[in-house]
């Protein structure tokens, strides 16, 4: 079951990430991005999954015996589940190490967060849009957690909202809501 999630989730972290490095439906000649960007991040989520693997594991186990309940249905909204989300997380924590997007601490910066998401983009106004959308959630992200070396749930967590802040603001400038 729980590999079956973890593929799920990838599947689902790969095409939104996809999705905000351009994939998204362009409007007035924007986020065009180079087929390379995508695949060099499913690339480097394929080498992730193979180090988290073990980790995902262990966690399962525990959450087997804390608890036994069924998932519960899902609005429209919440594409995953709780513990879908720390998996993606996690997931995105390897990629952010693996492209040199942390801080000796591990902590994502601006710097590596833009060099992700605008890799290959040749539009200076997405370029834009990523720096803007990355420093507000990192600035975010420093408001609603203490800056402690980020490790274990912490880290992942920070990782996936990083992420989906990033995205949802990059999602707005992609369909002209800027």
């Amino acid at each position: 079951m729980f590999r079956f999630i973890s593929i799920r989730v990838a599947l689902i972290l790969t095409v939104s990430i996809s999705s905000s490095l351009g994939a998204v439906t362009p409007q007035q000649g924007r986020c065009q991005s180079p087929a390379i960007a995508p695949q060099r991040i499913e690339k480097v989520i394929a080498d992730c999954q193979d180090e988290i693997k073990l980790a995902i594991l262990q966690e399962a186990l525990v959450d087997l015996e804390a608890s036994t309940a069924v998932l519960t249905s899902r609005t429209k909204r919440q594409t995953f589940s709780e513990d879908e989300r720390r998996i993606a997380g996690c997931l995105l924590q390897c990629v952010y190490k693996k492209v040199r997007a942390v801080d000796a601490s591990g902590f994502p910066t601006r710097e590596g967060l833009v060099r992700l998401y605008a890799e290959g983009v040749q539009e200076r106004g997405y370029y834009l849009a990523t720096a803007e959308a990355s420093e507000q959630c990192l600035h975010k992200a420093l408001q609603s957690r203490l800056r402690l070396q980020p490790s274990g749930k912490q880290s992942c967590d920070l990782a996936y909202d990083l992420f989906e802040c990033i995205s949802n603001k990059l999602s707005e400038y992609c369909s002209g809501f800027d």
